[in-house]
């Protein structure tokens, strides 16, 4: 008998413990599923019933040794890593370029992944004014690399904006600043258009196709070509100096060749100022007269181009002390800083307002 109660009171002990057990997981069941009322004393759910979902700014990156890139993320909570940080680091969405490679950075939360692939190369440089880089060689890059370059100039007019006054702005800058070797200066053989009478030719001296005129697949493109084909770097014979000299582009083929990667097929009509004419470039929008009270106006914006007699530039930077002016003159492109009392001093006449061309301005930034 005593036997039969010690067991019916271990049963009930049990069945007691059990019940608590069950209580407490009720209880905690309801406080995580349970809404609870945030600081505004809004109804909110717990985190743990809440979706995860990621969302990142960028899904495929190019970036040169030691580029740096900051990406925007949601929720504000993620865990980072790399794949490689031998190529590329990560810490809260900003993105280093280590070393050439390829390397994808992964933004987790619990179990939640989504991945940016990147790829760090030395095709390109971080954007400076080096106006002393080496000149291109003939033949300097194979056509995968020439290919890539191509890619790297069509990220870059993209991620400014397409079709926008900070896609013409990127394309002019990559060649000026982030092309890690000076384009030569070429005498023009002709235009794209009858000019004058002239033998026009498609490419040679004044290519403005897309990409960069690095490989001999680009030859496809020309319609017309007096004395080569040869792209940049290599040596061809110019009509106007009669002898021969590397392949590169002018003043207007330089501009023209920006605008058109942007977006833009503005036509070959060259350089200004030519009052014979009104399909220069200098003639694609208002010209401002570069006088004190007109750079006081603020009307310039970085994109504008700027002509003298025979010669067209374009406007790739600006801050509080100085004009920065891509152009293609006498044996390269380079950038000019000028202050404004430089500029007034100098021979360009005037500023040419692109905004009736561009539209929109895109993710425009007055310096790089």
């Amino acid at each position: 008998m005593a036997k039969q109660k010690r067991k019916y009171r271990l049963k009930k002990k049990v069945k007691i413990l059990f019940l608590m057990i069950c209580f407490i997981l009720v209880m905690l069941g309801l406080y995580f599923v349970w809404p609870k009322k945030d600081e505004l004393g809004k109804i909110t759910l717990p985190s743990l019933r809440e979706k995860v979902v990621i969302t990142l700014s960028r899904e495929n990156i190019y970036l040169a040794r030691d580029e740096k890139i900051t990406i925007e993320f949601s929720p504000e909570d993620l865990s980072w890593s790399s794949s490689d940080e031998s190529i590329a680091t990560v810490e809260q969405g900003v993105i280093t370029g280590k070393s050439p490679g390829t390397v994808t950075i992964t933004a987790s939360k619990r179990n939640v992944n989504k991945s940016i692939n990147v790829t760090v190369t030395d095709l390109i440089i971080l954007p400076e004014i080096n106006n002393k880089k080496q000149f291109l060689k003939c033949e300097q890059y194979t056509q995968e690399e020439a290919e890539l370059l191509d890619t790297l100039l069509e990220y870059r007019i993209h991620e400014a904006g397409m079709n926008t006054r900070a896609g013409a702005v990127a394309a002019a800058r990559f060649l000026a600043l982030e092309f890690p070797y000076r384009i030569h200066y070429f005498y023009e053989n002709g235009r794209l258009i009858t000019a004058g009478g002239r033998t026009y030719v498609d490419g040679e001296g004044r290519y403005y196709h897309k990409g960069l005129y690095l490989s001999k697949n680009k030859y496809d493109d020309l319609t017309k070509s007096a004395y080569g084909p040869k792209m940049w770097g290599c040596s061809m014979y110019s009509k106007i100096t009669k002898r021969k000299s590397p392949n590169g582009l002018d003043c207007s083929g330089y501009v023209s060749w920006a605008l058109y990667n942007a977006g833009f097929d503005v036509g070959d009509g060259g350089a200004g100022i030519n009052l014979d004419r009104d399909t220069d470039l200098d003639d694609l929008g208002e010209k401002l007269k570069i006088t004190k009270d007109n750079l006081a106006s603020k009307r310039v914006k970085v994109g504008d181009l700027l002509s003298m007699y025979g010669h067209i530039g374009i406007l790739i930077g600006m801050d509080e002390e100085h004009y920065y002016i891509a152009e293609s003159l006498t044996n390269d492109i380079h950038v000019l800083t000028m202050t404004e009392s430089e500029l007034l001093k100098s021979d360009w006449l005037q500023f040419i307002l692109m905004d009736d061309v561009y539209k929109e301005d895109g993710n425009l930034t007055n310096m790089w």
